[in-house]
């Protein structure tokens, strides 16, 4: 508790990386707030003990330490470049001591429900009386609902999503089989070549790998350069143009490049167990059938366990989709900036975002922008009211005129710094 009479202040519902980066900003911009959490402390999906964290023994960032810190707060020198997260979730707990926001935070907070209530918003918890806020920012993240495909058949084996793969002895000495094309495919593959007795790899396309390291630096330290569009999207065709070459120069079953480019996935374990057999790459999953598989090029395995490395699903159980202008059909909201629903007043959404790249810096210019936004209806209405025009309006292209792969199925995706560019923008005509 902060000490704010109900109604006047705003909530924020999640502790993950998110919401804390959003207490940050508006502990800076003295707007009262609390923090609403369901668990027993911060972290979100960092947290292993948690039941409904993805997070296995073995899972590092993707971003290395300088990328993925949020600004103004270095990871300790002491981290290695890719920690681990155990370190991250280290890191995240000294992030919110630091920026003094943890007396803010109600844990073992369960919300059920959240609605319009006159001018703000009613919270309805768990065991507990409704609360009333001026506003409400939902920060809960949207990796929870595992995205499950459908097979034709009547399977006896295992399928499990990968949000359930946990430690290497669920692959030890098994026949396994893993769906889907992106970072947790390849980190589970790498871990079942090691320790299975085969493994199998099924995808509708192929994909390809960036390295850690190139020339003895972090890659992704090496493409966040500031530079004009044209630039970055020069940029973006010909690295991913060496990543491709590369990766089909040591046989791998790479993507038909032509205009879309295919997101990477990073690390050099998965050319290495490729290159060396220990892992076989197969079509599409057409149906299965008792303990086996059969694909689209006519081959069926034996399998015992597959691991659908598919995805998740946005998903605010706790609100009318209504509120955040999501039409049934639409696999997300249509938000302005992915924070503003249009035709709704003091609703925010943040991490609702796939940048290209590192995610917690753009989480805490997300949270300093509702801060600026909100700071401005109290002091420069006319300012905010600019931004109440422009979030009824057309979206701003946040790809810098990159064509990415598939982009209609997964429309969050947005080119970083570009993204940014628009954000710092409006926060600059709110200030």
């Amino acid at each position: 508790m902060n000490g704010n009479q109900p109604g006047q202040s705003y909530c924020i519902i999640g502790a993950g990386a998110a919401g804390l980066a959003v207490a940050k900003s508006f502990k800076a911009a003295g707007l009262p707030f609390e923090v609403l959490e369901s668990a027993s402390g911060i972290g979100g999906i960092w947290d292993a003990s948690r039941d409904d964290s993805p997070v296995g023994r073995n899972t590092h960032v993707i971003a290395s330490k300088t990328v993925q810190a949020y600004p103004d707060f270095p990871m300790p020198a002491s981290y290695p470049d890719y920690p681990n997260h155990a370190l991250v979730l280290d890191y995240l707990r000294s992030y919110a001591e630091h920026a003094g926001i943890l007396p803010h935070m109600r844990f073992n907070t369960t919300v059920k429900r959240v609605e319009p209530s006159g001018k703000g918003w009613r919270v309805s918890i768990e065991g507990e009386p409704d609360r009333e806020y001026a506003g409400v920012v939902l920060a809960s993240g949207h990796d929870r609902t595992p995205r499950v495909p459908s097979f034709p058949g009547a399977p006896t084996l295992q399928v499990l999503h990968s949000n359930r793969y946990k430690n290497p002895a669920q692959v030890m000495n098994k026949r396994v089989l893993v769906v889907g094309a992106g970072q947790s495919a390849a980190d589970i593959l790498c871990e079942s070549a090691m320790n299975a007795t085969k493994t199998f790899h099924s995808t509708r396309r192929g994909f390809f790998c960036m390295p850690k390291y190139l020339m003895g630096r972090p890659t992704d330290t090496m493409l966040q350069a500031k530079a004009p569009s044209f630039l970055r999207r020069l940029s973006y065709y010909l690295f991913f143009r060496f990543l491709w070459r590369r990766s089909r120069g040591l046989g791998m079953p790479v993507p038909v490049m032509k205009d879309d480019l295919v997101i990477p996935v990073l690390g050099d374990q998965l050319h290495h167990h490729y290159t060396h057999g220990d892992i076989v790459h197969k079509g599409h999953v057409v149906r299965m059938e008792g303990d086996r598989v059969y694909f689209d090029d006519g081959t069926d395995e034996q399998i015992d366990v597959v691991f659908l490395a598919t995805g998740f699903l946005p998903s605010y159980p706790f609100i009318d989709r209504k509120h955040l202008n999501w039409a049934e059909g639409d696999n997300r909201p249509t938000l302005y900036l992915h924070i503003f629903p249009p035709e709704t007043d003091n609703l925010f959404v943040v991490g609702m975002v796939r940048p290209v790249g590192s995610h917690w810096d753009v989480y805490e210019y997300q949270g300093r922008l509702i801060a600026a936004y909100l700071q401005a209806r109290e002091k420069t209405p006319a300012k905010a009211q600019g931004l109440d025009r422009l979030k009824r309006g057309p979206q701003p292209d946040f790809r810098a005129g990159i064509r990415f792969y598939n982009s209609a199925e997964y429309p969050l995706v947005v080119e970083k710094q570009e993204y940014t560019n628009h954000v710092k923008a409006h926060i600059r005509k709110l200030s």
